[in-house]
């Protein structure tokens, strides 16, 4: 008898944390700042000019693809440039290496457990 009490209980409060997902989403936005006046025409602008849908078009977007643009038009390769594959036989090298130095690692390991002797318990 006190099992099925438990388990309607449980139901019950199930039933209201669902509840409370549902009704509590669209309150979502307040975290972001968002106001419901849209996006600026210059943005809009700036979007069409860098190919950015318009459904995801924001001044974040417009942002990131600025630099994306920044990044593939620089002629240094040097360190905090993102490692981005606009020349694809220097990843296939990089990928070669860390593929060689980990199956390396990971054969040694594999080696010495076959060579590890048994010890009675």
């Amino acid at each position: 008898m006190r099992d099925k009490a438990y388990m309607k209980q449980l139901f019950v409060m199930a039933i209201a944390a669902g509840l409370l997902a549902v009704i509590s989403a669209p309150q979502s936005y307040a975290q972001y700042g968002y106001s419901g006046t849209g996006v600026s025409e210059e943005t809009l602008q700036r979007c069409a000019e860098l190919d950015i849908p318009r459904t995801q078009c924001n001044d974040t977007t417009v942002l990131q693809a600025e630099r994306m643009q920044v990044v593939l038009k620089s002629e240094e390769k040097g360190s905090g440039t993102s490692m981005i594959a606009t020349e694809l036989d220097q990843m296939v090298i990089f990928v070669g290496i860390l593929g060689g130095v980990f199956g390396g690692v990971a054969g040694a390991f594999y080696l010495m457990g076959r060579k590890a002797k048994e010890v009675p318990a």
